[in-house]
């Protein structure tokens, strides 16, 4: 059997995040019921997150109908108090795993978060990365959920950065083309959260998710640019830019 420097993992984040929430819920619940009070928990996720029960019904009850998708994580994890992308990975108590259904029945459920020592996992930072004019930050399927390394390459390929800094975003659009293509999965490094230098960052601006260079111009102003020269720059504020990360390099599949 030949190792190879990285496999795809079938983490499946929305089962993650339904499990994170389904552990919140009866947390809340047990709480409910050391103080007397009687609202189950359904309808106290409701009121904390401002929405109708019949919406948090969809998918948060035991036979949801949909998937909870990154804008309503990441306003779950405002609303419990917890970082941005806190439901993404696993929380829940580990006595909550043997009241699971026999994973036969649910393909794959253990064995997705096993990952072998000698395996760094990179979660997928959520979202729609445009490259080309940008796309609205959406439920867009990503090319993979998560990715999973060797230590041994991510040592020799990203050097001196944190494996659990790392994350990986799908690039979309042709305005990078050289550098990033479009369908790359790119490494971005999430400490990097404010403008440092010049550089390619994963970054939010207008609306849109983009990984595109940016360049300090003065006055409190970034330049926006891009690789392929039929995109022209791009002058912004600063403070109008939201930078999610740096961008470190990019996985490309070549066709023969």
């Amino acid at each position: 059997m030949v190792v190879t420097p990285f496999t795809i993992a079938v983490m499946d984040v929305y089962e993650v995040r339904y499990r994170n929430l389904r552990s919140l819920i009866a947390q809340m619940e047990r709480e409910a019921g050391r103080s007397g009070a009687r609202a189950g928990g359904l309808v106290m996720l409701a009121e904390r997150l401002g929405k109708q029960p019949a919406q948090v019904n969809h998918f948060a009850s035991e036979k949801r109908v949909k998937n909870i998708g990154p804008k309503i994580a990441r306003e779950i994890d405002a609303a419990f108090g917890h970082p941005e992308g806190w439901l993404d990975q696993p929380h829940w108590p580990a006595d909550e795993d043997a009241t699971q259904p026999d994973p036969s029945t649910r393909s794959q459920q253990v064995p997705r978060f096993e990952t072998d020592g000698s395996y760094v996992r990179f979660p997928l930072l959520e979202g729609f990365a445009g490259m080309g004019k940008g796309d609205y930050v959406t439920d867009y399927p990503e090319v993979v959920e998560s990715l999973r390394v060797s230590r041994e390459w991510v040592e020799r390929k990203l050097p001196g950065v944190p494996p659990e800094a790392i994350r990986v975003i799908t690039g979309r659009g042709d305005s990078m083309r050289g550098q990033y293509n479009d369908g790359d999965l790119i490494f971005i490094d999430t400490r990097i959260r404010t403008f440092d230098q010049d550089s390619a960052y994963c970054f939010r601006w207008e609306g849109r998710v983009l990984v595109k260079r940016l360049q300090f111009v003065g006055r409190g102003m970034l330049r926006i640019l891009s690789k392929n020269p039929d995109y022209p720059s791009i002058d912004a504020p600063i403070d109008e830019i939201e930078i999610g990360g740096r961008a470190l390099a990019a996985w490309t599949l070549r066709e023969f």
